[in-house]
């Protein structure tokens, strides 16, 4: 009897090890120690899957998730930069989620990010964006209120104004140059979209970097440049950090980096500002950390339920505690105390509510190259606006005609 009862117990445990589903989730954002913890709580929470943790280095990230794919061994979640979802969705090796994107629309911020020709392809999981970092002492030496800090763009170009005037060594303004993305990302592409705007038609298929409203923002773009420092993103943070520069727009990451490295300077953020204040919205960059599951996925149901884990706020929180330059993507996630101690931070996290990605094209490396070279045409170089958006208008459409 109790060699039938020992054997029984052994089967039983055979059954249950065998019985369990293992999948594998390939990330960028978690390391040993904050995986471990935090999929070893959906472990406990799911005793009948297992999770295999890979951390990918962004390096070389984007590569082995292509290598792993044409060798069919896809993991089944994949973490993803939102600039990657194109390349992915539009060889169809990540799995449609536009059903489960119906239902849960709602409750989570940065859908654009996971879009592509029509269809969402991920879950938004970790959003980070830009915002507008000034410097109270130089607002109140040029007479301004730092309570009060610009709204629209006229606002922003009389506060730069005044503040350049301060000396030859004080600049208004913060335009990043010389460099291959910050130019368009910081704030050029981001005004042209928050003067309801875009470069590409929404179809892809159309330039329209020469248009009436595009024009406009780079006009004042361009107007906004004569008060600006115009460098690389990493010197304008050291130039606002040593107090020789008003204003610039950047990330979350510069809290820190300032308040460390800069202990005596004070500042503060603000939402970017819109065209004016009765049209337009305050439009910025999103960066954004999806999750996606591939279509070579065997366990796509289990998937989905660490896809859901990974979503919820709480745990999301756990991440934005330790890189508190992304945060999540659920509604009402700033309730967390966390953000009373960090309101700075929580600026972001409203931000973020007006964030959008670069255009999901697949060439929109090469797309991206060309209104670089636009923007630092017109502003190091003091090109005209309408001829520089002209020619570059016709070299973006040869690359949507191909």
């Amino acid at each position: 009897m109790k060699k039938l009862f020992l054997v029984l117990v052994l089967s039983l445990l055979v059954v249950f090890s065998f019985g369990k589903t293992k999948i594998t989730f390939w990330g960028f954002m978690l390391d040993d120690e904050s995986s471990a913890k935090i999929l070893g709580q959906f472990m406990k929470e799911n005793p009948d899957i297992e999770v295999e943790y890979v951390q990918l280095s962004w390096s070389n990230g984007f590569d082995k998730i292509v290598t792993a794919i044409a060798a069919n061994n896809a993991p089944d979640v994949v973490e993803l930069g939102n600039t990657w979802v194109a390349n992915f969705a539009s060889q169809k090796t990540i799995m449609n989620m536009d059903d489960y994107a119906a239902k849960e629309k709602d409750h989570y911020f940065g859908w654009t990010s996971v879009e592509y020709d029509g269809h969402y392809w991920a879950m938004p999981w970790l959003l980070g964006t830009r915002a507008l970092f000034f410097n109270l002492d130089l607002f109140e030496r040029a007479g301004l209120d730092p309570n009060n800090p610009p709204e629209t763009w006229e606002e922003l170009y009389v506060a730069a104004q005044k503040i350049d005037a301060l000396g030859d060594d004080i600049y208004g303004f913060g335009m990043p140059a010389g460099e291959n993305f910050s130019p368009w990302q910081q704030w050029f592409l981001p005004a042209v979209w928050g003067n309801e705007a875009s470069i590409l038609s929404k179809d892809m298929k159309k330039s329209l970097l020469y248009s009436t409203k595009v024009i406009e923002t780079a006009k004042f773009y361009k107007a906004l440049s004569k008060y600006s420092l115009k460098t690389k993103q990493a010197d304008l943070a050291k130039a606002f950090g040593e107090g020789k520069l008003g204003m610039y727009v950047s990330g979350a990451w510069d809290i820190s980096g300032i308040e460390n490295n800069y202990p005596n300077i004070l500042f503060d953020v603000t939402l970017i500002p819109k065209p004016n204040k009765w049209s337009g919205y305050h439009a910025s960059f999103a960066g954004a950390e999806v999750l996606a599951i591939t279509e070579q996925s065997k366990h796509k149901e289990a998937a989905m339920k660490l896809v859901k884990y990974l979503l919820k706020s709480d745990v999301a929180m756990q991440i934005t505690k330790l890189v508190p330059s992304v945060f999540p993507s659920v509604v009402g996630a700033d309730k967390d105390p966390w953000f009373e101690d960090h309101p700075m931070h929580q600026v972001f996290y409203e931000q973020n509510k007006y964030a959008r990605p670069a255009p999901s094209h697949p060439q929109w490396f090469k797309i991206q190259q060309y209104l670089t070279e636009a923007i630092e045409k017109m502003i190091l170089e003091d090109q005209d606006v309408e001829s520089t958006l002209r020619y570059y208008n016709l070299k973006i459409q040869q690359v949507l005609n191909h």
